[in-house]
């Protein structure tokens, strides 16, 4: 038992004690308090190394697009959620510090480099979304393709935003952080091939 589950499982006796509940209904509201303590977590994180490094607005941005996509995408997970936390704090963070500095060295002149990564991810989705895993398989090909369609659209309204938005840093983060869970698609990343 790993250390959120542990906190959740207290929580779910404590929170359903009186209510008289079945196992099933107290095993879905410890699902939710630890999925809910791990996003705590994990937002903490990132604000701490955001301040930590300076780049707080960049970090925020590509992980929120990218934690977006990947919640209709799939793609790559580790067996445990606090390995996958402590993952993404350091890759988001990296994100983040690496955007701020590829604005501040003016490494993006213009939209069009961010149009054609974008123009990738698209392709990315098109062809591997979404992936599921082997705890959380996907059965329905009906399912398949509504995560499918929803990622497209995602993957377009950034495109919009990346147009309509001012702030390059913003941009850049938003773009690095779709990037990054498109790569997370990729088979070499998933155990579970289809």
């Amino acid at each position: 038992m790993n250390f959120s589950e542990n906190i959740s499982n207290k929580l779910t006796e404590i929170i359903t004690n009186e209510l008289d509940l079945n196992s099933d209904k107290k095993e879905i509201i410890a699902y939710a308090i630890e999925n809910l303590l791990l996003f705590l977590l994990g937002v903490s994180s990132l604000v701490f190394l955001g301040v930590f490094s300076n780049a707080l607005m960049a970090i925020l941005v590509a992980a929120t697009f990218g934690g977006l996509l990947r919640r209709v995408s799939g793609g790559a997970h580790f067996n445990t959620p606090s390995k996958c936390l402590v993952f993404g704090s350091i890759i988001y963070t990296s994100i983040g510090i690496l955007a701020k500095k590829m604005v501040e060295y003016k490494l993006f002149s213009s939209e069009d480099a961010l149009y054609i990564i974008l123009s990738i991810c698209l392709l990315m989705i098109a062809l591997l979304a979404p992936v599921d895993s082997e705890s959380k398989p996907i059965n329905s090909i009906q399912f398949r393709r509504t995560l499918k369609m929803i990622s497209i659209v995602f993957i377009i309204m950034t495109f919009i935003i990346v147009y309509l938005t001012e702030s390059l840093l913003f941009s850049v983060s938003a773009v690095m952080g779709v990037f990054y869970q498109c790569v997370t698609l990729l088979p070499i990343f998933n155990k579970k091939r289809r």
